[in-house]
């Protein structure tokens, strides 16, 4: 089991949006994602969408807000599938199809994709509800969802992290 902290997950949503708006090649070099992997891309998603729960949770418009953040989210694995090695971006790929996906079985190939994609970001955003933002074990048990180590460094209580 491991851990991440809230400014990991920053910082890999970070590296992921910069990737994504490199439009010069066909595809985009997987290299771009500095060796994270879509498990640890979407498991970012997810802290920063527990953590903008926390944010949002008292506002009035709360309910867009938070749908909203969950969509952006969500759309992530499905972006990231124009991510292909290095040597292929600019390859035409048969049928339009990419090199992650079956298209025999219309499934991905790679299991760690499989895993990452059990649970939606929006989906999970309702588990975030569910815990509710009063709860003052908040973090720690959206870390155990997670299946992430609860340390030390992982934030406290129900309160929001702020990285400058």
């Amino acid at each position: 089991m491991a851990t991440m902290t809230m400014l990991e997950a920053e910082h890999i949503i970070e590296i992921v949006s910069v990737a994504l708006e490199d439009t010069s090649h066909r595809y985009h070099p997987i290299s771009a994602l500095q060796g994270y992997d879509i498990s640890q891309i979407y498991t970012a998603a997810k802290l920063k969408l527990a953590n903008e729960f926390l944010f949002l949770a008292h506002r009035d418009d709360f309910d867009e807000q938070f749908a909203e953040g969950g969509k952006v989210y969500d759309s992530l694995p499905y972006r990231i599938t124009r991510f292909v090695p290095d040597d292929e971006i600019d390859s035409i790929f048969p049928k339009g199809e990419l090199p992650m996906f079956d298209p025999s079985t219309y499934t991905l190939k790679d299991k760690r994709w499989r895993l990452a994609l059990e649970e939606t970001v929006s989906s999970f955003g309702q588990y975030c509800k569910s815990v509710g933002s009063e709860d003052p074990l908040y973090w720690q048990k959206i870390y155990t969802h997670l299946g992430l180590k609860y340390t030390s460094k992982s934030p406290k209580g129900n309160y929001p992290v702020f990285n400058d």
